[in-house]
């Protein structure tokens, strides 16, 4: 198969209505499709055209499923083959395989993705066996030149050879455990056995070939002398003729070994750390022997190096992801500045003119509540822009003492929207308490997270998440909070009365990637990213959960130190006023204006221009005219910080201000070469206004 053709499938199926839905769905994924009632005039298509795979039903009329693999078997045809069958006797897969199938898949389909991934998963092996095949060959040749005295190795490793066409399609170790174990088991004719996989706290039990009584997990620290020590420490494979006479070992007690004699075998990777652990007992002829060993070392060799080329594509394609998750929050970053600042511009002249309106002299008490209100919900939706610029952002971590009482508030107002009606939220969060130090855009992430976790905790669609926020003092704190040595603390509890969290995973839910959901519904990283912005912020987590009775989240995070507040509000009287020129540039003529408004109630000599390129013509003209300039960034023709440059030009001690509704349109160090002594961000109160001018113009 080319990479420019499109792959034939053929489905061979008595099933008219199935062929078709089959046909239908895989032409819409760009493969080509021929039907064919039977398994007679399936080969007959194989004969005709260039076939790449074929989709085969086990039980039809004239030439069943088992019939075809046969045939294509005695042809030496190495023709993929997926059986999709209706049967579920587990003699019939077992048979199906032995044929030759390639993968079997159980009939009915409820989604018919599960039939494109099979698919796409054996063409790539097929792909993989071609390139293959050469290498094959010449491990094959050598295997051909030992002497007649290893006659008997050779056969074995012939098998092995052939055992790679299996291994070739496998895929991270949790989901290819199954076939790895087989391919063992079936070259050390060993009849019981199971294997491992190494995680963070133990050894979790993937797969038996005589299930019912491996551990599911064996946790760490393994029992001392036991077999899973010693190959976990040693990371060699190692065979014990007899469990009964070694002194050294300690077995399982399992009483129906076939024999005594047992092999292990750890799979390790490029780093030599061991990745999984093989057992294999009950050999048909025992017991095992050096040569069994020496054996399944090849095979073990081979399944490290598919597991870590499976390895490779998983990480890869997770780079991917997220270099698109990141280019795609540029994108949103972007169309975010620009809404925001057009946003912002309207919120200014509704603000400022709030502002000139509120310090006009004696108004009627329904008024100034009127516009009070207004000044409110002005305020309102200027946070609410500052934060969709802010989850929009790939920012660092930024530090600053907040109360994250009204986080949460705000963090539940959204969530209220989409969650179910039928889940009950009950807050309990004052505002007030007190603050920590911590970025408030990650708080409301951790809000966002934790309860969209507990949503999906209720499965019956109905329940309850409670939400606390308390201040605890040192001596209230629980006892085994030894991570936090300040007086205070605040914990921010969340709780869901769900299906809970199985002791086994709890160790593991902060892991990155690991997730109990079904493939497609969670990535595995929301609460890995909770507990990193938890102790980021010097907090720690503690959870508890009951199977059936729901979870807990409570996040401890120290108090910050208490500090005098260096906001004042100021009334029209006490505001800081002058008499200094300023020329002020917007190219929104209502901004201009209700900015040349507020200066000059505030006692200054005010130009405003609405072009930046005619201001630069009056600063030409009268160069040392001017105190102050006021600029917004984000114009045409000359935006405000090329304005400022300029500026400086003209005159090199002329402050800046510049005026904009982004706050990362301008770093630091650039603003601070183009003359810019402060910055103002849209939308802009009076009080605001008259603090930077004055502070500015005084040089502070």
């Amino acid at each position: 198969m080319t990479a420019d053709r499109q792959p034939l499938v053929v489905v061979i199926d008595d099933d008219r209505v199935f062929r078709k839905i089959i046909r239908t769905f895989l032409e819409k994924n760009d493969y080509r499709v021929v039907e064919a009632p039977d398994g007679a005039a399936g080969l007959d298509v194989c004969q005709r055209q260039q076939v790449d795979l074929l989709l085969v039903d086990l039980n039809m009329p004239v030439m069943n499923g088992f019939a075809v693999l046969s045939e294509l078997a005695s042809g030496n045809r190495e023709l993929p083959v997926i059986v999709v069958s209706g049967s579920g006797d587990s003699k019939d897969v077992v048979e199906a395989l032995r044929l030759g199938a390639w993968d079997y898949l159980f009939k009915p389909i409820d989604d018919n993705t599960i039939v494109l991934h099979a698919i796409k998963t054996v063409l790539e092996r097929a792909r993989l066996i071609r390139e293959n095949r050469d290498y094959q060959r010449g491990l094959e040749e050598k295997v051909k030149r030992k002497t007649t005295e290893l006659s008997l190795v050779n056969s074995r490793l012939q098998e092995v050879v052939e055992s790679t066409k299996r291994l070739l399609g496998c895929g991270e170790l949790k989901q290819s455990g199954r076939v790895i174990l087989e391919e063992f088991g079936r070259h050390m004719n060993a009849r019981g056995g199971s294997i491992y996989r190494v995680v963070s706290n133990g050894l979790e039990h993937l797969h038996s070939l005589d299930p019912g009584h491996a551990e599911p997990f064996l946790p760490f620290p393994l029992k001392e002398n036991s077999l899973f020590a010693r190959a976990l420490s040693s990371s060699e494979p190692f065979f014990v003729a007899d469990l009964e006479t070694d002194v050294d070992c300690q077995g399982s007690g399992w009483p129906h070994y076939n024999d005594n004699s047992i092999l292990f075998f750890p799979i390790v990777d490029a780093a030599g750390n061991t990745i999984a652990i093989i057992s294999l007992h009950s050999k048909n002829q025992p017991p095992f022997v050096i040569q069994d060993r020496e054996i399944g070392m090849i095979l073990a060799s081979y399944a490290s190096e598919v597991l870590q080329t499976a390895q490779m594509q998983v990480s890869l394609k997770r780079s991917e992801e997220a270099l698109m998750q990141s280019q795609k929050m540029e994108a949103i970053g972007t169309l975010a500045g620009g809404i925001a600042h057009d946003f912002n511009n309207i919120l200014s002249a509704i603000i400022g003119y709030t502002d000139l309106s509120l310090y006009t002299g004696k108004l009627a008490p329904n008024i100034r509540s009127n516009l009070e209100q207004i000044k409110k919900a002005s305020n309102r939706a200027r946070d609410l822009v500052q934060q969709i610029l802010s989850f929009s952002r790939t920012e660092e971590f930024r530090e600053e003492a907040v109360d994250i009482g009204p986080i949460v508030k705000e963090a539940l107002k959204l969530l209220r929207a989409v969650i179910p009606a039928t889940i009950e939220i009950d807050s309990r969060a004052p505002s007030g308490l007190g603050k920590i130090k911590t970025d408030p855009t990650r708080i409301h992430q951790v809000m966002m997270n934790l309860c969209s976790n507990a949503t999906q905790a209720m499965e019956s669609g109905s329940g309850l998440i409670r939400v606390t926020l308390e201040k605890l003092v040192k001596d209230n704190f629980p006892a085994d909070l030894v991570e936090i040595d300040t007086d205070h603390c605040f914990c921010l509890s969340v709780s869901d009365s769900g299906v809970g969290i199985p002791a086994g995973v709890l160790p593991r839910i902060f892991d990155p990637y690991f997730t109990t959901k079904q493939k497609g519904e969670g990535t595995g990283l929301g609460l890995a990213v909770v507990h990193g912005i938890v102790i980021q912020s010097g907090g720690t987590i503690r959870v508890s959960s009951e199977p059936g009775r729901g979870s807990s989240f409570r996040l401890y995070f120290p108090a910050a130190p208490i500090a005098a507040d260096s906001e004042q509000q100021l009334t029209t009287d006490s505001m800081p006023r002058g008499t200094e020129r300023i020329l002020f540039v917007d190219d929104e003529a209502s901004l201009a204006e209700v900015a040349r408004e507020m200066l000059v109630r505030l006692g200054y000599q005010v130009d405003i221009f609405t072009s930046s390129v005619k201001a630069l013509e009056r600063l030409r003209e009268h160069p040392m005219h001017y105190h102050l300039l006021i600029t917004d960034q984000t114009m045409p023709a000359l935006s405000g910080i090329d304005l400022a440059r300029r500026a400086l030009g003209l005159q090199p001690r002329l402050p800046v201000i510049l005026y904009t509704g982004y706050s990362t349109a301008v770093d630091g160090p650039e603003a601070r070469q183009a003359g810019i002594k402060a910055f103002l961000m849209k939308p802009l109160s009076m009080t605001r206004l008259a603090t930077v001018v004055r502070q500015v113009l005084e040089g502070s």
